[in-house]
């Protein structure tokens, strides 16, 4: 006759479950945007801007224009709209941008920094694996 795990098991496998299936869906869709990010940003010229004007337009959005000069010397005027804006870009700010070399006025983003959140991405898996196998340990039933 088999062993089987006493009750006392099942709250700490639900409990691992249910970690394991919150953190791997945020790991999957931070992870997947990041990397996204990543490959969007081949190719891009970085450079840093001056804001020159915070226009909030909502709640949650910003329209930012600043001004940054090009690797070929070029300087450019242009503005973007932000979603979620940080609050620390004031006028006079410098911020990393993005732009394509061959038009950069209409190109221009925000820098995210993608690679600053892989490896938070990487330790997200780790974790999700460690509880994954927690899971696996307390199943009930074994």
């Amino acid at each position: 006759m088999p062993a089987t795990r006493s009750p006392r098991y099942r709250p700490l496998y639900v409990l691992c479950i249910t970690v394991t299936c919150v953190i791997g869906t945020l790991t999957a869709i931070y992870g997947g945007s990041a990397v996204l990010a990543w490959i969007q940003d081949l190719g891009m010229a970085r450079a840093t801007a001056e804001v020159l004007e915070v226009e909030e337009t909502g709640s949650r959005y910003a329209t930012v224009r600043f001004e940054f000069t090009t690797s070929d010397g070029r300087t450019v005027r242009s503005s973007a709209m932000r979603r979620f804006f940080d609050p620390r870009a004031k006028v006079g700010s410098r911020v990393d941008v993005l732009y394509e070399p061959e038009r950069p006025a209409s190109s221009v983003r925000y820098d995210q920094k993608p690679a600053e959140t892989l490896p938070w991405c990487g330790a997200a898996a780790v974790v999700t694996a460690l509880l994954g196998v927690a899971a696996y340990r307390t199943r009930p039933g074994t």
